[in-house]
């Protein structure tokens, strides 16, 4: 299967309220030769979206370039129809699933794209630090792990790793400029330790990690964090019956014979923290288990441990009501946290909301098929879901204010202005008040001295968006 190696450089960390500014990608094949042109869009902000002057101090975009750049819209329908010709493939980032990953379905959701593109219709996803925290963890000389000067530990950045390997990365945190280093550090995994790339590889896809699963009678999981350097020993128990994409397994660090007693109810506090015995891995989140075989083969564990780890796991075999009471604390924790996790704003609710009807579908294609303004107006209010409703509102708002009365772009003009003056603390987003307090912190602080010519960039830009929405107050 070929690669997309992709990257995003955003307006801040939060993938509900903040956005794409940059999206570079490359395709390859399984031999990391590029087989496209690439893929480097950029785009400016939505209407009511603030930038986080540290996200753009990091990214060092181009202000006039963001300024004049193609709407969001436009450039997620490009990002849409280049990643869907290069589909089916494995997407990989760096950091990727809970950052990128997560950027992408957002703005897929808020412009009226499946969500779900890269790991649908026989896509695949992995994250390229999670096999780098593996391979750092399985001791071998694959790659070369830059020393932090500062912290006295190995460093992860992808940056550092590229310079320490001779990994030619032109611009740091520029997204092109990442996906090549991206590619750079993955070519070199794959060469020098190609077994375990391809372990890595077998379990993107959710149905491949189930069949994995029944290779081996327990399997050892990467860390997840760069201060932990073991894997961890882990027997499969259970899938969620209410969701399938979650797998419980059981840490054989731990002696089974003290928790098989447990009642449901007292099961919730087993799962889930540090030193806790039950562990949850989401078949979709690109974790890396490998299998004992695998790991007996690196030298890592005696074998007095691994006689341990199959004892144990024959034990929890043998444990019926065990697994049928983890089954049922399973099902409770995810309803509870679809309770907690209901929200009325239409940013974060792509994963509370359901899936749409097979009528919005349809509703949808006409939308996007439609060049007529006043037709996508006329689709936009046919909508049995609101948060359609709501996204194809923004869109038209951006694209064609004319098909709106008076009435509803003043409603909309009120609706944005209230959301980037906002100042009561509870904000989930960049408001002018947070962007502005932000430029001044980042004014004093002496690392930053000789960045001051862009710095005064990015606080023109911020006091020009604070202009353009106080003339959306005159119509308050």
């Amino acid at each position: 299967m070929n690669y997309v190696f992709y990257d995003f450089e955003t307006s801040g960390t939060d993938a509900n309220f903040d956005q794409p500014i940059q999206l570079a990608a490359i395709l390859t094949n399984e031999n990391f030769e590029i087989l496209d042109e690439p893929i480097n869009e950029i785009c400016k902000l939505k209407e009511g979206v603030i930038a986080n002057p540290r996200a753009l101090l990091v990214n060092k975009v181009d202000i006039e370039l963001l300024k004049s750049a193609q709407c969001f819209y436009d450039f997620m329908d490009n990002i849409h129809e280049k990643l869907t010709s290069w589909s089916p493939a494995t997407f990989i980032g760096y950091n990727s699933i809970f950052f990128d990953e997560e950027f992408l379905r957002n703005s897929l959701y808020q412009s009226l794209h499946d969500p779900y593109l890269t790991n649908t219709n026989s896509n695949n996803r992995a994250d390229l630090y999670k096999i780098v925290l593996g391979l750092k963890a399985l001791n071998v000389n694959a790659i070369k792990f830059p020393m932090n000067e500062t912290t006295g530990r190995i460093s992860l950045k992808l940056e550092s790793i590229a310079k320490e390997n001779n990994i030619e990365q032109k611009k740091a945190h520029d997204a092109l400029s990442d996906v090549y280093a991206t590619i750079g550090v993955a070519n070199l995994i794959k060469k020098n330790e190609s077994d375990y790339w391809e372990e890595c590889m077998n379990m993107n896809n959710p149905n491949d990690m189930i069949d994995y699963l029944s290779s081996d009678k327990f399997f050892f999981a990467a860390p997840t964090h760069a201060t932990n350097d073991k894997f961890m020993p882990l027997s499969y128990l259970t899938t969620n019956p209410n969701y399938d994409k979650e797998l419980a397994f059981f840490d054989l660090n731990h002696n089974p014979s003290k928790y098989l007693d447990e009642k449901s109810s007292s099961i919730s506090s087993m799962i889930g923290g540090k030193n806790k015995p039950i562990k949850i891995v989401k078949t979709n989140k690109s974790s890396i288990i490998l299998s004992a075989d695998f790991i007996k083969s690196k030298g890592i564990y005696n074998e007095a441990d691994t006689m341990m780890y199959d004892e144990r796991t024959n034990e929890l075999s043998q444990c019926d009501r065990f697994i049928n009471n983890i089954n049922q604390a399973l099902v409770d924790r995810l309803t509870d946290y679809q309770i907690d996790n209901q929200s009325h704003e239409l940013e974060k609710q792509l994963y509370g909301g359901g899936f749409y009807s097979d009528s919005d579908k349809n509703k949808i294609k006409s939308f996007k098929k439609t060049s007529n303004p006043v037709e996508k107006y006329n689709i936009s209010k046919q909508y049995d879901d609101k948060r359609l409703r709501e996204i194809s509102y923004r869109f038209l708002f951006t694209k064609y204010p004319e098909v709106f009365t008076p009435d509803e772009l003043n409603q909309r003009k009120d609706f944005i202005a209230a959301k980037v003056f906002s100042n009561n603390g509870n904000e989930k987003w960049c408001t002018l008040d947070k962007a502005k307090n932000e430029i001044e912190a980042i004014k004093n602080e002496s690392s930053n001295q000789n960045l001051k010519g862009y710095i005064n960039e990015i606080e023109k830009y911020i006091k020009s968006e604070e202009e353009k929405y106080k003339s959306y107050l005159v119509n308050s």
